[in-house]
């Protein structure tokens, strides 16, 4: 049997307050949904014992489905959301820790949890390491254990999610922040080489966007830079990465275009979202933006002469009066 010390799980809330969760539901409306649970379990006295387990519990409330092999668990993963799954390791179509696998890769924001007859302490630890959040060995657990475990899984889970949002979006805007855009760049790049076709990276960068903030303070700029960055959103096609790299740089990257023209179409676009006034506040902030282009494999062969060429392309677009568009073109 594996013995476990008693742990005494933080609230996350309390322990990191500052820190959202982009994927929980306020605490208030816990007790309202029932916890949905996918058991992945072929037994089904097995699978008996732990619907009547749940149902036991009366806050929170359980809704269990059952699915009696991997294929069918990943079918259900495709069609319907659940907030937590119950794996059992010996199945049918599957067994052993790649079963965690399969499902921690087609559920990746969903907590899993192993509840398997293996009592071994080598394969618990494989299975928190291929993507468990616990492993409970049955006979071993009640159902008041069953039910703290699913729920801190899914605590642990939605704190995950929201370290990985805050290392990877900008907190202002929410847009990609540096570096994912430089990893998203990359495999952008990889992409385009493969299948032998272009790629533009658009610099964009407001214009006197120092005098908005000293002449109406950096609260209402950053609500124009959080304006700006949803226009960029709006703008930019559905696949394309929009990113603030930081104070009123943001970046746009075009995959699979045909030639220059439809780089310029973008950026036009762009130019002409942001003529329109902004209502901040009750005050009206005009903007405008100089946008840069470089195009690969036509004026640069790697990411950092693609990000430098756009840069300077930018730099031009300033030089030349400012709410413009040029390209690079060495």
């Amino acid at each position: 049997m594996i013995r476990r010390k008693p742990v005494i799980f933080l609230n996350p809330l309390q322990a990191y307050p500052n820190l959202e969760y982009p994927f929980m539901e306020p605490a208030s409306n816990v007790s309202l949904n029932p916890v949905r649970v996918l058991l992945v379990e072929d037994n089904p006295g097995d699978a008996e014992l732990v619907r009547r387990s749940l149902a036991e519990i009366s806050h929170p409330r359980f809704e269990l489905t059952q699915a009696p092999d991997l294929s069918s668990a990943l079918g259900h993963a495709r069609g319907t959301s659940c907030d937590a799954v119950l794996l059992d390791l010996s199945l049918p179509d599957s067994r052993g820790v790649e079963t965690v696998r399969a499902l921690a890769l087609a559920l990746p924001r969903v907590p899993i949890l192993v509840l398997t007859g293996l009592n071994h302490d080598c394969v618990a630890i494989e299975a928190l390491r291929r993507g468990a959040q616990d492993y409970l060995v049955k006979g071993a657990c009640d159902a008041p254990a069953i039910s703290r475990s699913i729920r801190y899984a899914i605590e642990r889970k939605a704190f995950e999610a929201a370290l990985v949002e805050r290392a990877n979006f900008d907190s202002l805007t929410g847009l990609v922040n540096r570096a994912l855009f430089r990893d998203r760049l990359d495999h952008a790049l990889t992409r385009a080489a493969r299948a032998r076709t272009r790629l533009a990276l658009l610099f964009v960068d407001l214009d006197d966007f120092k005098a908005i903030n000293d002449a109406l303070g950096h609260e209402t700029g950053d609500e124009v830079l959080k304006r700006a960055a949803g226009l960029l959103g709006r703008v930019a096609r559905k696949d394309d990465t929009v990113a603030r790299l930081g104070g009123d740089e943001f970046t746009v990257i075009l995959e699979q275009i045909d030639d220059t023209a439809d780089a310029l179409v973008v950026a036009e676009r762009i130019l002409r979202a942001f003529g329109a006034p902004l209502v901040v506040w009750a005050r009206e902030v005009r903007i405008a933006c100089s946008i840069g282009v470089a195009v690969f494999p036509d004026t640069a062969a790697d990411a950092e002469s693609l990000l430098r060429h756009a840069d300077a392309a930018m730099f031009r677009a300033k030089q030349s009066g400012r709410n413009q568009v040029r390209f690079f073109d060495g």
